[in-house]
């Protein structure tokens, strides 16, 4: 969904169900994808899924947002957090990092996949994982992570190297 769609939709998402249903079905597994891979267990998917598009409504005059993916994310991410801090966990949230994807994973057979992003540094290991798990083209990575799209591009190229490299491919 480009920033201009995204726009359009949020500033009819409180009062039409079609703009609110098109932002839920494009955002809803991204949201899922970014609690199970972030934050594992310590935080319930469907709590934080819900909060977040209660928070969406609850904008009464929308900005307009250049970024909408990175946008959505920072609302889960204070939405995660805010839960994990109503449960005053004490572990943490880097030591959560990866178990529960990895165990989403196995069930959908792709344990080695995890397994293998475990071998290299962490931002090398989001840019594949935004690549080949969740689908983003490396314009969109670059977009995600405001950066240039070269670099986007070289950052994925030796991420796939390294990867290469540490399982012998």
């Amino acid at each position: 969904m480009n920033s201009a769609r995204f726009n359009k939709l949020f500033k009819r998402i409180s009062d039409s169900e079609s703009a609110f249903r098109e932002i839920y079905e494009y955002f809803l597994p991204k949201i899922k994808y970014r609690v199970f891979s972030k934050y594992g267990n310590s935080v319930d998917f469907e709590d934080v899924a819900h909060d977040v598009f209660t928070r969406l409504l609850s904008i009464k005059d929308p900005p307009q947002v250049d970024n909408p993916i990175a946008y959505v994310y920072k609302i889960c991410d204070n939405v995660a957090l805010d839960h994990l801090r109503k449960k005053k966990s004490t572990v943490p949230l880097d030591e959560n990092y990866g178990t529960s994807a990895d165990e989403i994973a196995f069930e959908e057979g792709e344990m080695c996949f995890f397994s293998a992003l475990k071998l290299i540094d962490e931002d090398s290991a989001g840019i594949v994982r935004m690549v080949l798990w969740e689908g983003y083209n490396l314009r969109e990575v670059s977009e995600i992570l405001g950066i240039s799209y070269g670099a986007a591009r070289q950052k994925y190229s030796r991420a796939v190297k390294k990867l290469k490299e540490k399982i012998k491919v």
